[in-house]
């Protein structure tokens, strides 16, 4: 669940700490699986529930970046949203911010009605009421020259929070919708106790990334991390952000074009929407209806071929260069296949 350009992203945890990067895919409310020790899978999605002792931050950990940005210094704060005064606090991180906090629930609120207007109904009714009562805690984070991390969406013990840098007000609104998207897509979480083990698995899915880790409640640890549909949930996160913003004016959609965020993930994602519609990415994405897209894209393409091309968006966001161009070359023959099939039907 980030925002970058060029494919490359330093940021992203794994496992092995107290934190486990997520996002995409089906999955994201956290809960509570209770004791260690307890039988069968807890399966939480939509709305949160009270976590149990020893529960993990499994959340979705998204990362922003962007090439080229002159992130130097920058300063820290938190605003927290939901019943009663919203609250903010700066923390010390150097040069001063461009936004404020009403900036930023500005953009968030003026997202996430957009996103409710034009994808609302493809949310369940409990997705609709989570979306509409907006993230738990929007905050501003530092940013530096070197990391170039522009914002992120994290989903950690029933918390949704959106961090942003604010390097400028444009860059600020992009961000803040980029990561609301992330925040507005499906999510799901099943927890399965493993007593053996002393600990649980993780499976989460978010927008269409899904990850899983086990955590062991003896040590605090997570291990195992795994995941999948990271490439399609980051260029289908970037179209949308960057067609919502179009909607908005015409420079706000040129703008963010010219900012080559995941590039030749976002322009696979594109070209898929021509074969499959819009109503089908979005049912994956806001509704969490991935099979009616796997259908429609193996119909097409062949058997299994879904798979094949999420792993070729995967490897679209690679950090190294000649690994992206292959998997470009490699998606586009199965979606030049899958044009070919469509015009003879």
């Amino acid at each position: 669940m980030s925002e970058m350009g060029g494919g490359s992203d330093d940021s992203t945890d794994r496992g092995g700490g107290s934190e486990v990067s997520s996002g995409g895919g089906e999955t994201g409310t956290t809960g509570s699986a209770g004791e260690s020790g307890s039988a069968g899978a807890l399966e939480t999605g939509g709305s949160s529930i009270e976590a149990g002792e020893g529960f993990p931050e499994p959340g979705g950990s998204a990362r922003e970046t962007e090439t080229g940005l002159p992130e130097t210094g920058g300063k820290a704060g938190s605003l927290e949203l939901g019943g009663g005064s919203p609250s903010f606090e700066a923390v010390d991180g150097g040069k001063e911010e461009v936004g404020t906090p009403e900036s930023l629930e500005g953009y968030h609120r003026q997202s996430v009605d957009q996103i409710l207007e034009s994808n609302g109904k493809y949310m369940t009714e409990t997705d609709r009421e989570r979306v509409a009562n907006g993230a738990d805690r929007l905050e501003f984070m530092p940013y530096n020259p070197y990391g170039r991390q522009t914002g992120s969406y994290r989903f950690s013990q029933g918390e949704s929070r959106i961090q942003v840098a604010s390097i400028s007000e444009i860059q600020q609104e992009r961000s803040v919708k980029h990561e609301t998207n992330h925040f507005a897509s499906k999510h799901r979480e099943i927890i399965v106790p493993e007593p053996d083990r002393h600990g649980y698995t993780v499976y989460q899915t978010v927008g269409m990334r899904q990850s899983s880790w086990f955590h062991s409640v003896r040590t605090g640890e997570n291990s195992g991390y795994s995941e999948q549909g990271r490439g399609i949930n980051e260029g289908l996160t970037t179209l949308f952000t960057n067609q919502q913003l179009a909607e908005l004016s015409k420079e706000k959609g040129e703008a963010a074009e010219r900012e080559k965020i995941y590039p030749q993930a976002v322009e696979l994602c594109s070209q898929l929407e021509t074969m499959v519609g819009e109503d089908s990415l979005k049912e994956a994405y806001y509704g969490g209806n991935t099979k009616q897209l796997e259908g429609k894209v193996e119909a097409l393409a062949g058997d299994k071929e879904y798979g094949r091309l999420r792993e070729c968006l995967d490897r679209t966001i690679s950090r190294d260069y000649g690994e992206r161009m292959a998997a470009v070359r490699e998606a586009q023959e199965i979606l030049a296949r899958m044009s070919e099939r469509s015009q003879k039907k």
